[in-house]
């Protein structure tokens, strides 16, 4: 097991041919057949270097499974908030890369695809770093089609707390709440420390 999350399971694993992959297996009814779908048909077509790539799927009876090529290094909260040891902590080089890895796959959904796809996830659990610390943008299960002539879309409020961008106070937004939420992970990979929400307040704080 590579992890946890709020739709399932991460295992590592390996095809027929030795390529090391990894697999999410989700459990749950209705939101993760949703998730699956959704997932499946936003990065089942697109093809870049900063997101991370969907091998193949399986969706038979109970099992259904995500299966993505295997990213080495994990995500960047492993190296940024967790790592004690000076000697395996990100370079400011490092850092560089991985941001400009997500700014670059960010572009490719905004500007690049047939239609825009605004992710509404962005954190470091939801970026994978390769054995190189190529940055590549992963879990698309939250993202939402935007037609290449809409400016905004209407949709209900999804994502993490401490990410959202205030234009989640209304139920109309646009392809900008990923640059807001992209904007707080620069700065908890620069600064080394995990974003909060002051209590009382609709703001993110870094501390």
């Amino acid at each position: 097991m590579l992890g946890e999350g709020g739709f399932g399971s991460v295992f590592e694993g390996n095809l027929t041919d030795g390529i090391k992959v990894a697999v999410k297996r989700l459990q749950g009814l209705c939101q993760v057949k949703k998730f699956f779908v959704d997932e499946v048909k936003t990065i089942g077509s697109i093809h870049h270097l900063n997101l991370v790539r969907l091998i193949g799927f399986c969706a038979k009876k109970s099992h259904t499974l995500l299966i993505y090529e295997y990213m080495a290094n994990g995500s960047p909260d492993r190296w940024i908030f967790h790592n004690k040891s000076h000697d395996s902590m990100l370079d400011w080089q490092q850092r560089k890369k991985i941001i400009l890895g997500i700014a670059k796959g960010l572009t490719y959904l905004r500007q690049d695809c047939r239609q825009k796809i605004v992710h509404l996830d962005i954190k470091p659990q939801n970026i994978l770093l390769h054995e190189n610390f190529n940055a590549k943008v992963s879990d698309f299960g939250l993202s939402k089609l935007i037609n290449r002539d809409q400016s905004q879309v209407v949709t209900t409020m999804r994502g993490t707390p401490g990410y959202l961008a205030s234009e989640w106070l209304s139920s109309v937004i646009t392809e900008k709440v990923d640059i807001y939420s992209f904007g707080v992970v620069l700065l908890e990979i620069l600064c080394g420390r995990k974003v909060l929400i002051a209590a009382g307040l609709r703001k993110t704080c870094i501390y």
